[in-house]
């Protein structure tokens, strides 16, 4: 068999599981419910008196004493007939006095104690119903096996009660269905998340040196003087790109992860001011045209600010900030990098305000939007850099805030709550 057979019938036998876990579940469930409800409201026979069928309603109303002779129309004995029933009327003193139809061994006197009992079960084996009148007790009987007279009567409260106890049994089971499903799903979203990490850091591990290669044989060409101009132009963009394939794969790993961790791995306090200027003078560093520079502003206040987290995760955050501004403004903008300490608020930890801003051209807006949806696991075709920002700040704790700046360009804001 095929690995992706294999594959199938090991997802149809892990489905059956859950769906055999979810049988005994519901099962369960349904009993304790039900073994509640039994022993909460007892038994249902509360004794009262079973309601009379409209049937015997009709036919006590067809039925008239005319000159002293009891007559029924002639319609409703063929009914009768039709249906197997018969019917008589039982005086006050126990005798019959009239009936149509009545089988020969129902007797044809009743004391008190055989009427008591009939009207709430059965009349030698006949399932019967009553209707009491001025003039007697109206009896209809039906063939015996025709109707399942109950042992007990349900009243208005136990009916509502029994209402309620479906609607206990229906919700309890979609609890325990959607409890089952949700359980599987995140299984199988746990199972596909760690194939997806596994397969970023297998990559990951495989081009690392390729690329590395590849950056220097790039750099030996683009300083080789004995090269034309042109060609050594052209290996300087060859080796921006490369550059830029090994940032994109440093941020396919930083996304592997951080894709569960509720906080960096090592988290420590970091000191944010000489990670900003480290970071200042790396993107300096690598502006040899001066089209690209730096400003920062940090607080006297914000010096001392430490933030509990990864000193190489916040690094990572702060430079993709920065090469943010640098990639999508070619023709030059200023970056400024500011630092304060936000006012302490009510039952709030203190904490640190770091923003990054250029003055660029700014980021397209359904990026924007983008940014400012709430995060998810799933990963952006475009702007993974800023996507890092964000979950970084997310594991440190922090919040972040995509906008534009008041002059133009693209203002990050990221608020980090202080060690």
């Amino acid at each position: 068999m095929s690995r992706h057979g294999l594959a199938r019938v090991r997802e149809a036998l892990r489905i059956l599981g859950f769906a055999a876990v979810f049988a005994v579940a519901a099962f369960v469930t349904n009993v304790l419910v039900l073994g509640f409800y039994i022993l909460a409201f007892g038994s249902l026979d509360d004794g009262a008196p079973n309601v009379a069928s409209a049937e015997i309603e009709r036919l006590s109303e067809a039925l008239v004493l005319e000159e002293g002779t009891y007559r029924l129309p002639d319609e409703d004995i063929e009914a009768l007939a039709a249906l197997g029933a018969w019917l008589m009327l039982i005086d006050p003193e126990g005798n019959v006095a009239w009936s149509e139809a009545v089988p020969a061994d129902v007797p044809d006197h009743y004391e008190l104690g055989d009427v008591a009992s009939f009207t709430r079960w059965y009349l030698n084996d006949y399932p019967v119903v009553t209707r009491v009148r001025d003039d007697g007790i109206l009896v209809l009987g039906s063939p015996p096996g025709s109707a399942w007279k109950y042992t007990y009567s349900i009243d208005m409260n136990s009916f509502v009660l029994s209402v309620g106890l479906v609607l206990a049994l229906l919700i309890s089971n979609m609890v325990v269905a959607i409890a089952v499903a949700r359980a599987y799903a995140r299984r199988s979203w746990a199972e596909r998340d760690r194939a997806r990490r596994e397969w970023i850091a297998a990559v990951s591990h495989d081009v690392r040196t390729p690329l590395a290669v590849a950056l220097a044989e790039a750099d030996t060409l683009a300083h080789d003087e004995d090269l034309a101009s042109d060609q050594r132009a052209r290996a300087q963009r060859v080796e921006g790109k490369v550059s830029e394939v090994a940032s994109l794969i440093a941020d396919l790993n930083v996304a592997n992860r951080l894709s569960y961790a509720m906080e960096p791995v090592d988290a420590q306090p970091v000191a944010l001011a000489p990670l900003i200027r480290s970071v200042a003078a790396e993107a300096l560093n690598d502006d040899a045209d001066g089209t690209h520079p730096i400003e920062l502003e940090l607080d006297a206040e914000a010096e001392a600010c430490r933030v509990n987290g990864d000193a190489v995760l916040l690094r990572r955050m702060l430079s993709n900030l920065v090469g943010n501004s640098v990639r999508h403004n070619a023709q030059g903008c200023t970056v400024r990098i500011s630092l304060a300490r936000l006012p302490r608020r009510l039952l709030r930890r203190e904490r640190c305000l770091l923003a990054v801003e250029d003055d660029g051209r700014g980021l397209a807006s359904d990026m924007l939007q983008t940014l400012r949806r709430a995060p998810s696991d799933e990963l952006p075709e475009h702007g993974l850099g800023l996507v890092i920002v964000r979950r970084i700040a997310a594991a440190c704790g922090g919040t972040t805030r995509f906008s534009e700046a008041e002059g133009g360009g693209t203002r990050c804001e990221v608020i980090l709550p202080v060690a």
